[in-house]
């Protein structure tokens, strides 16, 4: 399992070094805020495809050769990204990042391979710490590659050092990761639309896909708009909105990491997404009290536990509801429709900012999340601590 954690960590980092240059590089072709906006969405866009693809794949061939494959498509992404001489080039670079960005599902898998039922929420939660680390990292490593005048900014420099951070976890996983001995390949060719169906269909594994699409949908209304509005509410500089940021980073790192296996295995899974889905309701609701550094101390905590507990919690249950044969399929499918929601959210949230006010997406987040409570009360009433099938 450390040798997994150890070689997402990496490659998050190299991921995370590119965002802070991606809206300088794009002006330096005469992008347009809109054409920077779609340069940030493509990203997703693809990965909403590539993650049931690649999934099944790792389904029918092995999670270790899929890891290493995108791996090492993500590094000849940053390379192309690094040296494009064009807006339409940086486009194409970024469609085959996010392309092999569906490697997460593949990650969910192995980790489901390798853990038992009942540690799989914690095992999810660290995978998840993982992801935190690197995105605290990495953002913090490309702004000091960038240096203090983006304008005339070398930007090949820190997408060749996202390259190499990537090519070392490829080497990483080469060398130190193994095949799940869990895994078997019980079906060969691609799946059908009858075969999805029936691996997704089956044990309310939409509703609870479902349930992880509100969550990211709420979450992301706030993160998105994240600096405007401490710019706007409470007066922070970039740099502040820098450390807040890390806080959250490492907030996010800690509690999935540390604190929802132990606490899953004590509560159960349906009470430790009623405690998330709670905290997030409320934080999100709090958010237009926040009016001190204490104030967004105290209710970042609250958001933060809301994520942190919600989509561990919510991966493992539909990790556990799918059969062996299909683990990557199902989770690649979850994750597409988790960046859906990702993708979808930033827009609307931005008219309620613009058109009501900066307190406004993150009011909508809370009363989205309200649907989230009711089911994971409902689940909590009737689970009676029993394992979940």
């Amino acid at each position: 399992m450390f040798v997994l954690l150890l070689t997402v960590f990496i490659d998050l980092v190299g991921f995370g070094i590119v965002l802070p240059i991606l809206p300088f590089y794009a002006q330096a072709f005469d992008a347009t805020p809109m054409q920077i906006s779609l340069l940030v969405a493509v990203y997703s866009a693809v990965q909403i495809v590539s993650s049931p693809i690649w999934g099944r794949l790792s389904d029918r061939y092995g999670r270790k050769v899929i890891l290493l494959l995108t791996l090492t498509g993500g590094a000849m992404a940053y390379l192309w990204f690094g040296f494009a001489g064009s807006l339409a080039s940086l486009f194409a670079a970024r469609a085959l990042s996010g392309a092999m960005a569906g490697n997460v599902a593949v990650a969910q898998a192995y980790m489901a391979d390798i853990s038992t039922p009942d540690d799989r929420a914690g095992a999810m939660g660290r995978l998840g710490a993982a992801f935190g680390l690197g995105f605290v990292v990495g953002p913090a490593l490309g702004g000091l590659l960038i240096g203090v005048q983006p304008g005339t900014a070398d930007f090949a420099l820190p997408c060749l050092v996202a390259a190499g951070i990537a090519a070392i976890a490829v080497i990483l996983g080469l060398i130190m990761l193994r095949e799940p001995p869990q895994h078997k390949t019980k079906e060969h060719g691609l799946v059908s639309f009858q075969q999805l169906r029936a691996a997704i269909g089956r044990n309310n594994i939409p509703a609870i896909i479902g349930l992880n699409f509100l969550v990211g949908f709420a979450f992301t209304a706030l993160m998105v708009l994240f600096p405007l509005w401490c710019q706007a509410h409470l007066g922070w500089s970039p740099r502040q909105v820098s450390f807040g940021y890390v806080y959250i980073g490492l907030l996010v790192a800690v509690l999935q990491g540390v604190m929802v296996g132990p606490l899953t295995r004590k509560i159960g899974g349906p009470r430790i997404l009623l405690l998330g889905a709670t905290a997030l309701t409320t934080g999100l609701f709090l958010v237009p009290w926040v009016n001190s550094g204490v104030a967004f101390a105290a209710d970042t905590l609250l958001l933060c536990m809301g994520t942190s507990f919600c989509h561990p919690t919510l991966a493992a249950m539909i990790s556990q509801r799918a059969d062996e044969a299909h683990q990557g399929t199902v989770m690649g499918t979850a994750g597409s429709v988790l960046a859906l929601g990702r993708i979808t959210s930033p827009p609307l949230a931005g008219l309620l900012f613009t058109h009501l006010g900066p307190n406004w997406p993150m009011l909508m987040g809370g009363f989205i999340m309200l649907p989230v409570v009711a089911s994971a009360a409902w689940m909590s009433l009737i689970s009676q601590r029993r394992p979940v099938p």
